[in-house]
């Protein structure tokens, strides 16, 4: 899902003309809902822009974002 997220903001980026903005890798994160600790790769884009809206940066206790996913 978080692929799909990070596939949006460089498509938007590119129809508005600002190039140069590519994957760059995964960062791993581990978030903390009451069932237990679970591993994340989140995907970053070369340039810094993208800002994650499912799990957001420098939060762990997403539970309530999984479970809606």
């Amino acid at each position: 899902m978080l692929e799909a997220e990070l596939n949006h903001h460089l498509a938007q980026q590119n129809a508005q003309g600002q190039t140069g903005n590519h994957r760059n890798g995964s960062s791993a994160k581990t978030v903390i809902p009451p069932a237990g600790d679970v591993p994340l790769e989140i995907p970053r884009a070369r340039l810094s822009t993208f800002e994650p809206v499912r799990i957001a940066k420098y939060h762990s206790g997403a539970c309530l974002v999984l479970m809606r996913m």
